[in-house]
C-alpha cells in the first residue's frame, strides 16, 4: 500500500513556516495572522475527521489492520513535517508570541497541532474517554475510539477558537 497523499497538506503547513514581514500596525497584523491560524486549524480538523471516517469504513470492510495502516500512513505523511518544533521554529507563532496577550492563543495552536498531528495515538489507544482514563481499541469498538478522537480534535479546535475570540477584541496598549 502506498503512503497516503493528503490533499492540501503542504498548503496547510505553509502558513506555519512562512516568513513574517512586520507592518506598521503590528496589532492588526497579529490579529489577521491569528485569524489565518484559526482557519488553518479548522482546515486541519476537517482533514483529520475525514481520515478517521475513512479509517472506520476500512475497519468495517477490510478489518482492523487496514484501518491501522490508513492511520499510520497519515502519520507518516505528517512526520515529514517538522511540527514538534513549531513553538520555537514557526515564524508566525514566534511573532504572535512576542505579545504577551497572544501567548494563550499561540499555546492553544501549538497544542492543537501537536495533538492533531499525533494520530498514531488512535492506533495505540492513548485516547481519554474521561480525564485520566485511557482506553484502547482492544477494549472497545473502533467507532468509539474514533468518536473519542474526533471529540479531542473538536475540543482542541474549540480551545483555539476561544483564544482567538480573546485576541480579536484586543486594543492597542
Amino acid at each position: 500500500m502506498k503512503a497516503m497523499d493528503i490533499p492540501g497538506l503542504s498548503t496547510l503547513y505553509a502558513i506555519l513556516k512562512r516568513d513574517i514581514e512586520r507592518k506598521n500596525d503590528i496589532l492588526t497584523q497579529r490579529k489577521d495572522l491569528a485569524g489565518q491560524l484559526l482557519k488553518n486549524c479548522q482546515a486541519w480538523s476537517q482533514v483529520l475527521l475525514t481520515t478517521f471516517d475513512t479509517a472506520i469504513e476500512r475497519w468495517r470492510v477490510e478489518g482492523r489492520e487496514a484501518a491501522e495502516r490508513e492511520i499510520m500512513d497519515q502519520q507518516n505523511d505528517f512526520m515529514k513535517l517538522d511540527y514538534w518544533s513549531l513553538g520555537t521554529e514557526s515564524p508566525i507563532l514566534r511573532f504572535l508570541d512576542e505579545d504577551e496577550r497572544f501567548k494563550p492563543f499561540v499555546a492553544s495552536c501549538i497544542d492543537f497541532y501537536q495533538s492533531a498531528l499525533s494520530v498514531k495515538r488512535l492506533v495505540w489507544g492513548q485516547i481519554e474517554d474521561h480525564p485520566g482514563h485511557y482506553i484502547t481499541s482492544h477494549e472497545t469498538d473502533v467507532g468509539v475510539m474514533v468518536a473519542l478522537w474526533k471529540a479531542e480534535v473538536e475540543r482542541m479546535l474549540h480551545d483555539v477558537s476561544l483564544q482567538h475570540m480573546a485576541v480579536k477584541v484586543l486594543t492597542p496598549k
